[in-house]
């Protein structure tokens, strides 16, 4: 496909910082995940996770990583991301939380800069699945939540909660995707960058969308507009209790729905106001 953004569903290579021996740390769980593809535990405190030799620092991986995903506490992450720019990654998965959704919003600007050209998802996210790469950085067991099959429906969420309900929901339902991106605080990738990217996979069909805030919704109501491909739209932050919950989630204000909702009566996209109704909408296609 030509785009920044395809390293994180084709990696070459791969490193998880943070892999960890203790299965029931997400950094094992994610390395266990993607033990099928050339991946490198990276752990200053681990000799080897899973038989694979650990790194102490990415830096110290020989030849060129794609795709690093970083799981280490809070106060790690940017050391990890300068280090990842450093070695040249071309793209970063942060699941770690305690970010501007725990007040510290000062640690998501530090990311901003320390990134240079290295795209980001995160952090706070839950991961992202690709059904026909195989690349699955989402945290939790395969055997407790199993992925759905190959399909051609893209999720995409900014609430990881609602992400994992979407995953259960098609993989019980027999409902096949072909990619899954939960995309947390947004310190890079957003909303708009993950559709303008869908909009030309040719695995991708239709396009679901969970939205709690958009810091331009002019921007997403463009792309919305010049789309080829049904485009489902769930907006969050239609009570005043949900905007409080999605405020506190994920750092990112819910918005006046009306706005929101004027734009995507011009033109034919199926926004489901309220979460609490839109538990089927993955399977309306």
């Amino acid at each position: 496909m030509g785009s920044d953004l395809d390293s994180f569903f084709n990696p070459k290579s791969i490193a998880v910082i943070g892999a960890s021996r203790n299965p029931k740390k997400f950094g094992h769980i994610i390395f266990r995940n993607l033990l099928e593809k050339k991946v490198f535990p990276v752990n200053p405190n681990a000799g080897e996770v899973l038989g694979k030799k650990c790194y102490r620092s990415i830096k110290d991986v020989g030849g060129s990583v794609d795709l690093a995903v970083i799981v280490v506490p809070a106060k790690s992450v940017l050391q990890s991301v300068v280090e990842c720019r450093e070695k040249g990654v071309k793209a970063a998965v942060i699941i770690t939380s305690g970010f501007a959704e725990a007040g510290n919003a000062e640690g998501e600007e530090a990311i901003k800069r320390a990134r240079g050209d290295m795209r980001i998802i995160g952090p706070n996210v839950i991961g992202l699945y690709d059904a026909y790469s195989g690349v699955d950085t989402v945290f939790n067991l395969r055997h407790r939540q199993q992925r759905p099959r190959q399909g051609n429906i893209a999720f995409v969420s900014q609430s990881g909660a609602f992400g994992s309900a979407a995953l259960d929901s098609a993989s019980f339902e027999g409902i096949g995707i072909s990619k899954f991106v939960s995309l947390g605080n947004m310190v890079d990738v957003n909303e708009t960058d993950m559709l303008n990217y869908l909009l030309d996979d040719e695995k991708t069909k239709t396009i679901c969308m969970y939205v709690e805030g958009s810091k331009d919704y002019r921007m997403l109501y463009e792309k919305l507009k010049v789309s080829t491909k049904p485009v489902i739209v769930v907006k969050a932050g239609k009570t005043s209790q949900t905007k409080k919950a999605v405020a506190s989630h994920t750092a990112s204000m819910a918005g006046e729905a009306g706005i929101f909702s004027g734009m995507l009566k011009s033109f034919s996209a199926l926004q489901k106001l309220s979460a609490s109704r839109s538990q089927g909408t993955i399977g309306c296609t």
